[in-house]
């Protein structure tokens, strides 16, 4: 993620919406797509393929990177860059973590765990080489983090990432190591998901 976001957020801000007026500086981070693609693949670091990109594949590709580094950025990400993300989600997205047997499934399921992992990764979390297919509906992305801060237990992994034919993400796969590393994560997990995951389910329960 961590590349020089400035020229993207300029770039990205007019595709999802209508410019803002000036207000002072805050503490939320903000990096909307605009309605052109003009935002070159080379701003997310070292990206190889996407030759002929779909337009949906591109702007979830976009909205990926810019809500990844607000949630690994320690700073409040803006509602709005969220909600636009999460339109790029399938309902039943399917999540294959790398410390679990069983898959999750369901889109709030998915963005309650993205936020978590990114609390434990901070932003320790950095991309290197970034794969995508022609169309770009297909993404491998190998990146590295430390967990819960501690340098000496790092994390190498990759993200493998399917769109469906809008280019929404349809399953997302996460593949890591050293083992010592994946159950670190496993147990920085368990702090936060389960009081998480039971809000959300008693949220589901009551249709809200």
């Amino acid at each position: 993620f961590f590349f020089s976001t400035a020229p993207m957020i300029r770039a990205l801000s007019r595709r999802i919406a209508p410019p803002l007026a000036r207000t002072p500086p805050s503490r939320t981070f903000s990096a909307l797509p605009s309605d052109k693609a003009d935002v070159p693949l080379s701003s997310h670091g070292n990206v190889l393929g996407g030759e002929s990109i779909t337009e949906g594949a591109k702007l979830t590709f976009d909205l990926w990177h810019a809500c990844a580094t607000s949630m690994t950025s320690g700073i409040k990400p803006d509602p709005s860059l969220q909600s636009a993300f999460k339109d790029r989600v399938r309902p039943d997205v399917v999540f294959k973590p790398p410390t679990y047997h069983t898959k999750w499934e369901g889109r709030d399921e998915f963005m309650l765990l993205m936020e978590c992992v990114s609390e434990v990764f901070g932003p320790s979390f950095k991309y290197h080489r970034q794969f995508l297919s022609p169309s770009g509906h297909d993404w491998t992305l190998e990146f590295s983090a430390s967990i819960a801060g501690d340098g000496k237990c790092v994390v190498d992994g990759v993200d493998m990432v399917a769109l469906d034919d809008d280019g929404k993400i349809k399953e997302f796969k996460v593949l890591a190591r050293p083992p010592n590393a994946v159950g670190r994560l496993k147990d920085e997990m368990m702090k936060k998901v389960p009081p998480r995951l039971a809000v959300l389910k008693g949220k589901q329960m009551l249709g809200l």
